[in-house]
């Protein structure tokens, strides 16, 4: 059933322009110092691997590997949007308290993409992610989605003025998309605000299953750019 499963997934994301990557992992704590993980979320990282090298962590999160496939060679705009997608195992800390059933664990494999564009694209590619999204659940029953924006917490990477851009850019999506939804307070990541899908189990428990975020910080700490049509270098979203 788990290569059907993942099959469907891969065969999906083809047909709507993504390429599949594969990312290792884990990596050197200066990643991970780059992307904020270790000043934000070392709490929930384990323990570093010392190495003559120097420190390497298991991966929580996939997102700096596909910072790196980016900026593996200079991109133009005529490359965007770029859309990653990966099935890639990250591992977790999380408290003893907080382990549940398959959603909540310390190792596991996400259906994780990342897309690449131009702030004039940003809409659009959100919109898309929530079509995404509603197809794949909606094939396994999951038609009902109690929708969230969840804004930026009081302890991230980003300025209030990427928050801002960056709420307003989910929340135009939203409004474009029709779809009912309520605001969640503080409840986005450190790196950015988000828009997260619950759906409900056979006995009515609500579960996140899916989450689109948009983040304007990796970009920037990343230093990620495209060359526009102007044959200038302008900063990536």
């Amino acid at each position: 059933f788990r290569k059907q499963l993942e099959d469907y997934v891969r065969e999906i994301h083809l047909a709507r322009g993504y390429d599949l990557v594969v990312t290792p992992h884990i990596a050197r704590s200066v990643l991970w110092e780059t992307s904020g993980h270790l000043e934000k979320y070392a709490d929930n990282m384990y323990p570093p691997m010392r190495t003559e090298t120097g420190d390497y962590y298991a991966k929580p999160m996939n997102c700096p590997f596909h910072v790196l496939i980016y900026k593996s060679q200079t991109r133009s705009y005529r490359d965007l949007p770029m859309r990653l997608s990966e099935l890639g195992t990250i591992y977790r800390h999380e408290r003893m308290g907080t382990l549940h059933g398959l959603l909540r664990i310390r190792g596991g494999t996400q259906d994780d993409s990342h897309v690449l564009c131009t702030p004039e694209q940003l809409v659009d590619e959100i919109l898309r992610a929530f079509e995404l999204t509603r197809e794949i659940h909606s094939t396994f029953g999951f038609t009902d989605p109690v929708v969230e924006l969840s804004t930026l917490p009081g302890e991230s990477i980003v300025t209030p003025e990427m928050a801002e851009r960056a709420t307003g850019a989910l929340r135009e999506a939203l409004e474009r998309s029709g779809l009912d939804y309520r605001v969640a307070e503080g409840e986005g990541s450190f790196y950015g605000p988000k828009v997260d899908f619950h759906f409900r189990d056979a006995i009515g428990r609500l579960w996140p299953l899916t989450t689109v975020q948009c983040d304007f910080g990796l970009p920037e700490r990343f230093e990620m750019e495209y060359v526009g049509e102007d044959n200038q270098r302008h900063r990536q979203v």
